[in-house]
């Protein structure tokens, strides 16, 4: 039985791991791991993970500039989440970054 609990919340999320690593990157393109992982709720070793994803897909490139990285998004990539990839990665950000300064439900 599931709990109708609003602090328990769903066993599912609007937004992916994936895409708050995005967003994450988009905000601070010089995030080390271990900050990225503790903004999204995740472990580094998974937040390492997403962004070899994330690389992988061709949503982002990663450059070593001495003991950082760098990440620099393909803002023009298609996002292939949605059903027909009709918005770029910069208008899905946008939409999601948008959203989230205005918080209207507070």
């Amino acid at each position: 039985m599931r709990s109708n609990s609003a602090e328990a919340g769903p066993g599912w999320s609007l937004v992916t791991n994936h895409g708050r690593v995005l967003a994450c990157i988009a905000a601070d393109p010089d995030a080390r791991l271990r900050d990225i992982a503790a903004t999204v709720g995740i472990t580094e070793r998974t937040a390492a993970q997403i962004v070899g994803d994330l690389e992988q897909a061709g949503y982002l490139t990663k450059t070593r500039i001495g003991r950082r990285n760098r990440y620099h998004l393909d803002a023009n990539r298609k996002v292939r989440a949605l059903p027909r990839p009709s918005m770029t990665v910069a208008q899905l950000l946008g939409l999601l970054l948008q959203a989230v300064d205005r918080q209207p439900f507070t």
